[in-house]
């Protein structure tokens, strides 16, 4: 079933599952505590699975293509950048907000749009009280 859903047969990973909760129904009938708690927990991955069928990536297909499965890399950089930061020991601590703001600022320059980011203009609206409504973007108060 874990081969299926990793290589996109969504829906024969529901058949499957469908097919494993029906035989451990009839062993959790005879008493199996075992093949009770296996349906127990196959019931919410069943409906999980359904839910977000749409959602679910074939990853046989993205390695295959040459590209990647993994957020590994994304992840240790942003804990890699934040851990020192965010130590209660450090003597400039971030703040949370402040480390969301600076991963936005990292995210957008290893993207390549950060000027693009910064340059946004917001619409001018026609109020006196324009200074007051103009939103200004995220990326523009982090820098």
């Amino acid at each position: 079933m874990k081969w299926k859903l990793w290589h996109g047969q969504v829906d024969r990973a529901i058949e499957h599952l469908g097919e494993i909760i029906a035989d451990m129904s009839m062993l959790r009938e005879q008493g199996d505590l075992g093949a009770a708690r296996i349906w127990q927990l196959a019931q919410p991955l069943l409906t999980y699975i359904r839910q977000n069928k749409s959602a679910i990536v074939d990853y046989g297909a993205r390695y295959r293509s040459g590209r990647r499965i993994a957020t590994a890399l994304a992840e240790s950089a942003v804990n890699s950048l934040t851990a020192r930061r965010m130590v209660k020991k450090q003597q400039m601590r971030w703040s949370k907000r402040g480390a969301h703001l600076m991963l936005q600022v990292r995210a957008a320059v290893m993207n390549g749009n950060l000027h693009e980011q910064l340059s946004y203009e917001p619409p001018v609206f026609k109020s006196r009280l324009n200074w007051l409504f103009q939103p200004t973007p995220p990326l523009l108060r982090a820098a």
